[in-house]
């Protein structure tokens, strides 16, 4: 489990690296030129958008779940994975719609700012939810800033 801790952590940091601000600066760029001159080839840049936002999700789940000591708190990661793996779907979904039917475009743009609107109400209960089986789990943030001392103390 050591080596597959590394072995994640280091994938973690790489895409972190390389993808973070850039997968962020390709959405809003991409947004805007697509308002502006209605270019079909913004779908599939959104779906590499996405997909990037999935993966994100996922190297979140598989470093944190390793400190967490109690199956209610993997649990809640695995919810938070799903949540996240529905926002990358639904902001890839909305784009499709804008070239095919208005109508469709404004309804699942409801669909998706809805679950946005809710999304911090969701984390303030996972939080919560975490907090009581395990106060002390590290975030995501921490454990790539401080990956030596992070795990030492769960060896511990």
């Amino acid at each position: 489990m050591d080596r597959q801790f590394d072995i994640s952590l280091e994938r973690a940091k790489q895409f972190e690296r390389l993808f973070g601000w850039p997968i962020l600066f390709i959405f809003l760029i991409s947004l805007v030129v697509m308002l502006w001159t209605q270019a079909t080839w913004v779908i599939p840049v959104m779906l590499v958008v996405s997909m990037g936002m999935a993966y994100k999700g996922y190297m979140e789940y598989r470093v944190v779940r390793h400190f967490a000591e109690h199956q209610a708190v993997v649990q809640v990661l695995r919810y938070r994975l799903v949540d996240c793996w529905i926002r990358a779907a639904s902001l890839f979904a909305l784009f499709i719609p804008l070239y095919v039917n208005e109508g469709a475009f404004i309804l699942t743009g409801g669909v998706v700012a809805l679950w946005n609107l809710t999304g911090s109400y969701r984390e303030k209960k996972w939080k919560q939810r975490i907090d009581l089986h395990q106060p002390q789990l590290l975030t995501y943030s921490d454990i790539l800033e401080k990956e030596k001392d992070s795990w030492n103390y769960h060896q511990e």
